[in-house]
């Protein structure tokens, strides 16, 4: 889990945030949290030493509902024609 200042919203790759934060390579699609613990994104890259950016989790989670409704729909179907 990574928490650190938003440095910049949007800096040559829209919808992205960037932060501060030190980030370990093993560490990217980790949460980056905010001081009331909230998630707000997942880690995605470093570039350079310094430069880290996290995709917002409002971005995110509308497509692991949509990977999630399709994983139900296929283990119904699966099942149903185990039957």
């Amino acid at each position: 889990m990574m928490a650190g200042p938003i440095s910049v919203r949007s800096d040559g790759f829209q919808g992205v945030l960037q932060h501060d934060t030190f980030l370990d390579p093993r560490q990217c699609g980790g949460p980056l949290v905010d001081l009331d613990g909230e998630v707000v994104g997942i880690n995605i890259a470093r570039a350079g030493r310094v430069e880290t950016y996290a995709l917002p989790t409002r971005n995110v989670l509308p497509i692991i509902e949509k990977l999630r409704a399709e994983q139900e729909q296929q283990t119904a179907q699966v099942s149903a024609a185990e039957r």
